[in-house]
């Protein structure tokens, strides 16, 4: 009875692994941003003090300005990024070699093999070339907004942001996720930063569902094209 248990419990396990080959389990790359994209402000500790003054200990200031610098506000992210980087390379190299040898001459008294030897009037030529040229060009632009929340605020006063916006249609998820660090006196009116001035930035556009699957090999699929792929 045991001896069944023990066959019956190893042939579920070959049939996970089997499972888990056919549906091809593989790792996704780690994101570009792995922190936290949102977080809640702090609750506000009630003033119990009420002298009658207009100012509050806890209250905002009268002349302060209405810009984001506390942790759980929200700043726009005006996406305007342009890369592009070009890189050719050419390379010519030849040589050519010549040897040209005579002999002394043999004379009368020499005959047959040292006569050859002697008598000898050879010359060679050699030449070889290598001609390489390569030439990369990348362009990559993004255009776009995106609402952040600060979630830290640094000693120096420096903002620590991050959001996303993920957008669902048709079983195809497009995800957008930004980080990175801005300086108080880069945020505009309405709260407004140009990614340019975010320091540390860091970009990525996630996509997932029947489209994103069909433009990628899964792990099994890599799998076979490494071990029969020969040529």
């Amino acid at each position: 009875m045991n001896q069944r248990r023990i066959a019956h419990r190893a042939g579920l396990a070959g049939l996970g692994f089997g499972l888990c080959l056919l549906s091809a389990c593989s790792t996704p790359p780690p994101p570009v941003v792995p922190g936290p994209t949102s977080v809640r402000p702090p609750y506000p500790v009630a003033n119990l003090e009420n002298n009658g003054a207009i100012f509050r200990v806890s209250s905002a200031q009268l002349f302060e300005e209405p810009n984001a610098r506390n942790v759980g506000d929200i700043l726009k992210i005006t996406i305007s990024e342009s890369l592009s980087a070009s890189t050719k390379s050419t390379t010519n190299n030849s040589r050519a070699t010549s040897l040209k040898q005579v002999g002394p001459g043999a004379g009368k008294s020499m005959s047959g093999l040292l006569a050859s030897i002697f008598n000898i009037n050879d010359s060679a030529t050699g030449a070889d070339s290598f001609k390489g040229s390569g030439q990369t060009d990348n362009a990559n632009t993004v255009t776009g907004t995106l609402m952040v929340s600060v979630i830290e605020v640094l000693p120096n006063n420096n903002l620590v942001v991050a959001g996303e916006k993920r957008i669902s249609m048709n079983g195809s998820v497009n995800t957008l996720r930004f980080s990175g660090v801005v300086r108080a006196r880069d945020i505009h009116g309405g709260n407004v930063v140009s990614s340019s001035d975010v320091a540390d930035a860091r970009l990525e556009q996630i996509g997932g569902g029947g489209v994103a699957d069909a433009n990628q090999q899964n792990a099994l699929q890599k799998f076979f094209r490494d071990i029969l792929t020969f040529w």
